[in-house]
């Protein structure tokens, strides 16, 4: 099926940052078309307001001939099609920043998030979309999606493509491992010499718990992207069959401390692929990338996910009791040195983090809805327990 929704990925000097995207609609209808740029990025719940990166952008038809068009607000456009039937849209987009939601260009790679850089047709958000990458032959590409030609990807819907980040590099590492059927795909991208070994057998260990726990998995393959940076960063999102996660410095990952912190960040992004990629809170189902999508729930999304990323690395062996007592130690330490729990509940830390959750905030204002969220799944998980002798627990709700 030829889709009617194409965006091409290209760069010119990638070491001034700047990505063109060329959007191409065809199967135009009506006398003007609406195009969006989402406003915020699932995995983190506040306005982002990936508009401000545009620096320039303009609009034909397929014969190349200019259209009208004017902002109707900071992220949306109003195509005026002139009885165009293909429309084509040629922005550039700064991408200097590289982080676990962000998008960055360079010499060495192309790390891009589709959800702050591709806009949508309103009203088509659901139909089939290609990407075609315009990068070095000798290059390698980690993503998610279904590939149906050279660097060219197909995505069953924009949510779809929007959730699915990619990294291009000639330097990317690959290995993976299989359980229950399942690839599971290990890319890193970065100054870095992993220990496969150790590595693999590790997360071969942590992800058979996950899966024993949950009985299946939402997805045919998995991709672990890791870009791994020479500075101090910590950071985890979770995609659709995917997650991104941004680690450094380098050459401390696989010394104990920061280790731990690997294990600790991927085992938490696997639970994802169930808690919130599978299971997702109905306000938010599905996404609104134009506004808040506000929910109670944010608590069950991170917090659960939280308490059962540490607690299934224990289940494999992967933490010894010691590592995971010290793990719940740092979460009531967390707790009960913020008198903000106090004030708001777990529910409302929730529906507030898109106000203030994501920044300090003024003072015991608000609870973390990852600590306390993970602390109300193991009182939960205890009362469980203890109920039922032992023979039920968390495992069966989730």
């Amino acid at each position: 099926m030829e889709q009617k929704i194409g965006y091409e990925l290209k760069y010119s000097n990638p070491h001034r940052h700047f990505l063109n995207v060329e959007m191409t609609v065809s199967g135009v209808k009506g006398d003007v078309l609406e195009l969006q740029l989402p406003s915020w990025r699932p995995g983190r719940y506040e306005l982002g307001d990936f508009a401000q990166n545009i620096q320039k952008l303009a609009v034909c038809d397929g014969d190349g001939n200019t259209l009208k068009f004017k902002k109707t607000t900071k992220d949306r456009w109003l195509v005026v099609c002139s009885n165009a039937d293909e429309v084509v849209l040629k922005y550039n987009v700064y991408a200097k920043e590289l982080g676990g939601g962000s998008t960055y260009l360079d010499v060495d790679q192309l790390y891009v998030n589709p959800i702050n850089c591709c806009m949508y047709v309103v009203g088509r958000e659901w139909e089939e979309c290609s990407l075609q990458l315009d990068i070095p032959d000798e290059w390698r590409v980690a993503i998610g999606l279904p590939i149906i030609g050279k660097n060219k990807f197909v995505a069953k819907s924009f949510d779809h493509l929007a959730d699915s980040p990619f990294i291009a590099s000639g330097m990317l590492q690959h290995n993976s491992y299989e359980v229950a059927g399942v690839k599971f795909n290990l890319w890193f991208q970065g100054e870095f010499k992993p220990e496969w070994d150790r590595i693999i057998q590790a997360f071969t260990a942590f992800t058979e718990v996950h899966l024993d726990a949950m009985k299946s998995f939402p997805f045919d393959e998995y991709h672990f992207l890791f870009q791994i940076c020479t500075y101090p960063i910590y950071h985890g999102v979770e995609h659709h069959n995917s997650t991104i996660i941004v680690l450094g410095p380098s050459y401390d990952i696989m010394k104990e401390t920061k280790y731990y912190d690997f294990l600790g960040v991927s085992s938490h992004e696997l639970f994802h692929a169930w808690n919130v990629k599978a299971i997702r809170p109905v306000e938010m189902q599905p996404y609104d990338f134009t506004k808040e999508n506000y929910t109670n729930l944010g608590y069950v999304a991170e917090g659960v996910t939280t308490y059962y990323g540490d607690l299934f690395l224990y289940r494999a062996k992967c933490y010894s009791r010691f590592e995971y007592f010290k793990e719940l130690h740092q979460l009531f330490q967390r707790h009960f040195h913020n008198y903000g729990a106090l004030n708001l509940s777990v529910a409302e830390s929730s529906f507030d983090t898109w106000l203030d959750g994501y920044k300090m905030g003024i003072p015991h204002r608000k609870g973390s809805i990852y600590t306390e969220g993970a602390l109300v799944a193991l009182m939960l998980d205890l009362s469980i327990r203890k109920d039922t002798s032992n023979n039920g627990s968390l495992d069966e709700v989730m």
